[in-house]
């Protein structure tokens, strides 16, 4: 395989879909939906009552008691970090690389250009996760597992911008290993 190929991953689509739509009724089901980016504000607010408490107190946004906390959701997010690394040495996938195979085959190898991109994006993601007030990704799953009628519409804008954006960014499709 060369360096522009790209591996299948250990699961089909639709059994990774159907495994993660159990695991969100499962969530539904004994406590909450899941979601993830209110634990990026829960770990500013911490930082922040530790270097300026009495800010942190009178802020209108962080002095709530729900980012005042580790609760369900930061741990979550921890074990989502710890097991999706635990599961790309499980199936032999992890590899220390700073581009992936469709960067290099859109923009070029640049280590420089990969690392402003990603966290250019990362910080539009997370700022309009914010705006949201939570993350396009649990507003998806967790508006399939509880049946929303508001989450029909919201999926079909979500992939069609994000095919539109897929293929702004990436135009070009490198081989993919049978």
């Amino acid at each position: 395989m060369d360096d522009l190929t790209v591996r299948r991953g250990p699961l089909h689509w639709w059994a990774a879909g159907l495994l993660l739509g159990l695991v969100q009724v499962l969530a539904v089901g004994l406590k909450k939906p899941l979601g993830v980016s209110t634990q990026f504000v829960v770990a500013d607010a911490k930082m922040v009552s530790a270097v300026a408490p009495d800010y942190a107190e009178t802020h209108p946004l962080i002095s709530k008691e729900k980012y005042q906390k580790f609760g369900y959701g930061w741990w979550l997010d921890v074990g989502l970090v710890i097991g999706a690394f635990s599961a790309t040495i499980v199936i032999r996938r992890w590899k220390l690389q700073a581009t992936t195979v469709w960067w290099r085959q859109n923009h070029g190898a640049s280590i420089l250009t990969r690392l402003i991109a990603g966290f250019c994006g990362g910080f539009l993601i997370l700022l309009g996760a914010r705006f949201a007030h939570g993350c396009t990704s649990g507003q998806f799953a967790s508006g399939w597992a509880q049946l929303s009628l508001s989450v029909i519409p919201f999926t079909v804008t979500l992939f069609g911008f994000g095919m539109l954006t897929a293929y702004l960014v990436c135009p070009k499709t490198p081989v993919v290993d049978k």
